[in-house]
């Protein structure tokens, strides 16, 4: 499913892409052709080239005509202003070259200029041809005005020869007033008066003399100025066609280039379209394609998600069936496993051959084995379907941990692996947190350290760093000596029904659920659980847990237990496993560390135990109370350095001074309340606090009921309901194994089994005050053979066993609608 949810999500992000592709490339060549297409500074420039170049032409037109005029007048005005048109026609010639890129036009602009400022020189050096040419008809007039001179001689100036003598030449104005002098030298004063003909003829001719040597060179030089105007007048056509040509050149340049960029703009566009109408093409194709692609996977998809949520359906209810198997086979066997296992136990009290403690052996170990494999099932179960809740109450982690490891300790006695505990000072404060839960952890994880290791050690080291004001981080290892898991199977551990090697199972056992629920139980907790080993040398497990820490007393405040000085510890000894059990929970509550044994075997003489008071039953199977004090203080046991030894006992017969004088520092009594065990344990320095009176003379309908009375039970635990289940539920279980027993021993008439089992059973009975019962019990107690017929025994055992039946009745509905009841 997740290949194929992978498939699908692949092609619809390539047909993304790919769109995004065709876009990104189509429109990259519509931009560039649309630029071409938008870009008009090109167009603009060439119609301002265009304009230019026509207002150009049209400048040089104004010349030639300004130029002409100032040939036909003569006038230095005239000429002037062709000068300044000339200098405006340069003027505009610049200003187009800066628009022209094109290095021939520039070299096209450049030559106009040249043109024109020959074409400027031309026209000035005719223009004073020209007014050469005219000044040559003054000597004209003047012969003109010698024939009307000799009629008559007066004084004589220039402007009688001349209107306008400024205008001509300096050397013609020179022989003309040279001549004028000349004439009014000769000329007499009177010239009425003696007329001289003579002389008159020899001036007049010597004038016309001087005059004809004037005209022929003024002649000379009209017709080199004629033969220059004439190459003067060729060259100014044949500049006036060049520039003609030129500018017609540059201006039919700007055309074609102007109809060029306006073919290349016609090109664009119609790329433009075709490009356009391509991508269109393409996309749609594309989006077709994967549009099919897209929709079969989608299909598929759902056909495949419709399975799923057939076999999910299926697989929710397998798994349902599956915890309703396990929760209904957990329970079908927890009573049938306790019966055996009681039994078990009692077996070990009588006399068996090797070979029977062989047997007996192993059935006590295969019972372990399925009941630990039926709580395992059942908690996975449990932590499979998000079914199990955390608490939060109040523990000392210091005790907790130090308590788990010598208990295994003891379980695992047969092996010589030592046990080393480093538990800093830090974790002996009261914190909140789930210790049911840390306690299955860690005996997992140190029962395993115990099964894997054959020779050397198992170290627990325990210390906290804080995280905030009110939280610390616990950080327990648990390293042991032990064979190693190699690197590449270190994950595979904390899978459910995994081990790291297939001869696992096959030498050491094992179910592989202990390390997964760790694993699950370590996550509910917010903490986490991390593995290092190396072959040949052993493994490292480190667990983490956050702990909040409070200023709460250790129970519920609503139980109302007293409060016992921190640090306290007890070693509790007893074969009534209801009893001690309940003295456990007791101890619990009252933040007392309470090491308990069932047989005083249990305890080595190494462990690592550290208490502050002993609490020892006086008949025991095996290792009775006496014989306990006396190896206590034989100074093989190195934890024991003279703590107070407490006997617990239920004889009526004895005198305290028979346990006193034997060494025990005080007796209890059973049934004793929990007052009693208070002052007792005041008494030997075990202070507390002043606790409030329980009222355990009238109890509540609750508590009591015609066949018990719970008032004794809840002066020890209060209102503690889980823990007045579990001693309930421990003393239901023992008392269906007892009294087999007890059928068993009658039957068989073996009154020392007898007074032992009855012995063991009225603790509780007195506790719960089952009176009817109570004075049978005791009867059995002291039965002997001499005492009792054997047919009184029985009809006793009838009436004992009719009113345990109801007894076991009446307290197992009490049990079924208690909020512990698990079904």
């Amino acid at each position: 499913m997740d290949k194929s949810k992978n498939r699908f999500t692949f092609k619809v992000a390539i047909s993304y892409l790919m769109l995004c592709v065709l876009a990104l490339v189509a429109g990259y060549f519509i931009y560039s052709e649309i630029q071409v297409l938008i870009n008009d500074e090109t167009a603009v420039k060439s119609d301002i080239k265009l304009l230019r170049t026509g207002a150009l032409v049209t400048q040089i037109y104004e010349a030639e005509s300004l130029s002409k005029l100032a040939l036909q007048t003569k006038t230095q005005q005239n000429f002037n202003a062709y000068a300044k048109k000339i200098d405006s026609v340069f003027l505009e010639i610049d200003s187009l070259k800066q628009l022209a890129f094109d290095p021939s036009q520039k070299a096209k602009l450049d030559s106009v200029k040249l043109l024109l400022k020959q074409k400027a020189a031309n026209s000035d050096e005719l223009r004073s041809l020209k007014v050469k040419n005219d000044n040559n008809r003054s000597i004209d007039n003047v012969i003109e005005e010698f024939r009307k001179m000799e009629a008559s001689f007066g004084k004589l100036t220039v402007y009688n020869f001349e209107k306008h003598p400024e205008k001509l030449s300096p050397y013609k104005l020179k022989v003309l007033e040279d001549w004028v002098a000349y004439l009014n030298e000769n000329i007499p004063a009177d010239t009425s008066s003696v007329p001289d003909s003579e002389r008159i003829d020899s001036v007049l001719n010597a004038s016309k003399v001087l005059l004809a040597e004037a005209k022929m060179k003024d002649a000379k030089t009209q017709r080199f100025l004629a033969q220059k105007e004439n190459e003067i007048n060729r060259t100014d056509i044949e500049l006036s066609q060049q520039l003609r040509n030129i500018v017609s050149a540059l201006e039919q340049e700007i055309v074609m280039n102007t109809y060029n960029d306006a073919l290349k703009k016609q090109s664009a566009l119609r790329k433009s379209i075709r490009l356009a109408g391509l991508a269109a093409l393409l996309g749609f194709i594309v989006v077709g394609f994967f549009t099919f692609l897209i929709n079969r996977d989608f299909w598929k998809v759902q056909t495949y998600r419709q399975k799923l949520e057939k076999e999910k359906k299926y697989s929710e209810s397998l798994l349902k069936s599956r915890e309703q198997l396990i929760s209904t086979v957990s329970h079908d066997l927890r009573t049938p496993l306790n019966t055996i296992q009681g039994y078990a136990e009692l077996m070990e009290n009588t006399e068996l051959t090797q070979k029977q403690e062989g047997y007996l052996k192993n059935i006590t170990s295969s019972t372990g084995y399925v009941g630990n494999l039926v709580n395992d099932l059942l908690d996975f179960s449990k932590l499979e379907a998000g079914k199990l809740k955390i608490e939060k109450i109040p523990f000392m982690p210091a005790y907790l941990i130090q308590e788990t490891a010598e208990n295994l300790q003891a379980l695992y006695a047969h092996k010589k692996v030592g046990l080393k505990l480093e538990i800093d000072a830090s974790l002996k404060k009261t914190v909140l947190g789930d210790p049911f839960r840390l306690r299955q952890v860690l005996t997992n994880l140190i029962a395993n350290a115990f099964k894997f290791t054959e020779k050397g050690h198992i170290r627990v080291k325990a210390h906290t760093f804080k995280e905030g004001k009110e939280i610390i981080i616990a950080q327990i290892s648990v390293t042991d000596t032990g064979m190693g898991i190699p690197k590449e199977k270190q994950g595979l551990i904390f899978k459910e029904f995994t081990q790291a090697d297939t001869d696992t199972e096959k030498k050491f056992g094992g179910y592989g659920l202990g390390l997964t629920i760790s694993k699950k139980l370590t996550e509910l907790l917010d903490g986490s659980l991390s593995l290092e080993s190396k072959i040949g040398q052993g493994s490292t497990f480190t667990l983490k847990l956050p702990l909040q820490i409070t200023q709460q007393k250790l129970g519920s405040a609503e139980q109302k237990i007293p409060d016992l000085a921190s640090n306290l510890s007890i070693l509790i000894i007893d074969d009534d496993t209801a009893l001690l059990g309940m003295l456990g929970e007791l101890m619990e509550s009252m933040g007392i560390h309470a090491h308990t044994f069932t047989n005083f075997q249990f305890v080595k003489e190494d462990s690592p135990l550290i208490y502050d008071l002993v609490l020892t039953d006086i008949q025991m199977p095996r290792t009775n109370g006496f014989e306990v004090l006396n190896r206590l203080r034989s100074g093989k046991y190195k934890h024991y350095k003279g703590q107070p030894v407490i006997a617990m006992t239920g004889r009526r017969d004895f005198k305290i001074d028979t346990y006193t004088s034997k060494g025990f520092d005080q007796v209890l009594r059973k049934p004793f309340s929990k007052d009693e065990l208070v002052t007792v344990l005041k008494s030997k320095g075990m202070d507390t606090k002043k606790a409030p009176v329980i009222n355990t003379k009238n109890p509540s309908e609750k508590e009591k009921t015609e066949n018990y009375s719970l008032a004794t039970i809840h002066s020890f635990l209060g209102k503690n309901e889980g823990a007045i289940f579990e001693v309930l539920q421990t003393f239901l279980n023992d008392t269906r194994i007892n009294m087999g027993l007890l059928d068993e021993t009658i039957k068989e008439r073996d009154y020392t089994r007898l007074n032992h089992v009855a012995h063991r059973m009225l603790p509780m009975f007195r506790q719960l005050k089952v009176d009817k019962c109570v004075s049978l019990l005791e009867k059995f107690e002291m039965a002997t053979q001499d005492s009792i017929n054997i047919n009184v025994l029985h009809n006793d055992f009838l009436l004992l066993e009719e009113k345990v039946r109801l007894l076991l009745y009446e307290m197992e509905n009490k049990l079924i609608t208690s909020p512990s009841y698990s079904g």
